[in-house]
């Protein structure tokens, strides 16, 4: 392991807070130097560069973020996570687009282009409906899948210039979506600027993200990672859309990551505010957003949550039982890492996703095998990583594995299943 003592590549997260430049950024939870959580490695030796993991809040705008140590290009050009493997996850896209479809009156005509588009799980979904779909997607090896999948795809990062280029080819979109990318971008402005200048003034603009307030509430420590360099709350978002000519006009609150919000934003003064945004920031403020007091109980639950991993390994070793894991998720490898946990303590880790199969979790360097492997592992405990989706994956668990037992670490130690 390779710890890099390096400075931070700009003073955002760190002195500066990204969205509204506020020098009043203050450290919440300190999870150490850790590698990056999505970069999986081809051999057990591989040695992983570390690099500092610890989250501030902005006390002005409730920006939650961490410092940028690593260029986007290292992170996101070659990206093993696949949004189709996740059943749920395609479920929900396709409710999306059924609805979106059907709100705002989406025909052949219409242009719907979702930014950070993975391998095309979504748009797939409105290309099917008779819609024109394009997906603006970094990282060339997923970027292929959705082209497989006949998705035009553009392999890009939205920035300013980008959003100019894309619009004056392809036109304004009516439907831009942005989900689980906006708290990606180092530079906040520039891919906001990217949104304002792709939009015209019938775009609606959707983003969706896990609840900043309700990681603080529910100590899911485990989001935070160094892709994720913003932690999103409708009081945060408001104030960093608006210096862009853009507005945000409805707040809508969804179950998916334990608990997100998808923003619905259009160029200024083109659509009436529903109400919900001035609720929602209400909700933040009331529930302690912007309350040290918040901020220092998260640190303590996840604190306890880690040892409570750790507590947990020793006595599954000491009771003789043989654990595995399901789910080579980004924020279990945080938990992980944070734990101390290594191969001799677990295993191997399941997953559906060929991109991550025969690779080595970073840090802990257990390996990743296909389910079938899982099943032939035929361990006592099965720990869900990624556990967003545990009863997804309890019940593949179950099917390959019916003698174990499942657990989930966060927010505490609990068991999904019993045996």
């Amino acid at each position: 392991m390779v710890v890099n003592k390096m400075a931070p590549l700009t003073s955002r997260g760190v002195r500066v807070c990204r969205g509204c430049d506020a020098e009043a950024l203050v450290p919440v939870l300190d999870l150490d130097a850790q590698p990056l959580a999505n970069e999986l490695h081809p051999s057990r030796d591989t040695k992983d560069d570390c690099f500092p993991l610890q989250l501030s809040v902005c006390s002005v705008c409730g920006l939650g973020q961490i410092g940028e140590y690593v260029l986007p290009e290292r992170i996101f050009s070659d990206y093993p996570y696949l949004s189709s493997v996740s059943e749920s996850w395609v479920a929900h896209a396709q409710s999306y687009a059924d609805r979106m479809v059907h709100e705002l009156a989406l025909d052949g005509n219409s242009l719907v282009v979702e930014v950070a588009s993975n391998d095309g799980y979504l748009l797939r979904c409105f290309k099917e409906l008779g819609i024109r779909t394009l997906g603006i997607e970094p990282a060339d090896n997923v970027a292929e899948f959705a082209r497989a999948a006949g998705i035009e795809t553009r392999s890009a990062f939205l920035g300013a210039s980008t959003g100019a280029e894309i619009a004056a080819g392809a036109g304004r979109p009516r439907l831009i979506a942005a989900n689980n990318v906006m708290a990606h971008v180092p530079d906040l402005h520039d891919f906001i600027a990217g949104l304002a200048a792709l939009s015209g003034p019938e775009t609606i603009i959707t983003v969706e993200n896990p609840s900043f307030l309700n990681l603080l509430q529910e100590a899911q420590f485990d989001t935070i990672y160094h892709e994720h360099f913003s932690y999103l709350s409708a009081h945060a978002v408001r104030t960093a859309v608006e210096r862009h000519g853009l507005e945000l006009v409805r707040v809508e609150e969804l179950p998916t990551h334990g608990g997100s919000y998808r923003y619905w934003i259009v160029q200024s003064g083109q659509r009436s505010d529903d109400g919900s945004v001035a609720t929602a920031i209400e909700r933040e403020e009331s529930s302690g957003l912007l309350s040290p007091d918040l901020w220092a109980n998260f640190a303590k639950r996840s604190h306890s949550a880690i040892e409570g991993l750790g507590a947990w390994l020793i006595n599954r070793a000491d009771a003789g039982d043989r654990v595995a894991a399901y789910g080579a998720a980004a924020k279990g490898n945080t938990l992980l890492n944070a734990a101390g946990v290594n191969a001799h303590q677990i295993l191997l880790c399941a997953d559906g996703s060929t991109e991550k199969q025969g690779k080595f979790l970073p840090g802990s360097h257990i390996p990743v095998v296909p389910p079938e492997g899982l099943a032939a592992a035929n361990p006592s405990d099965v720990l869900i990583l990624p556990w967003n989706i545990a009863p997804e994956i309890s019940a593949i668990v179950t099917r390959l594995t019916p003698t174990a037992r499942s657990w989930v670490a966060v927010p505490t130690m609990s068991a999904v299943t019993k045996r």
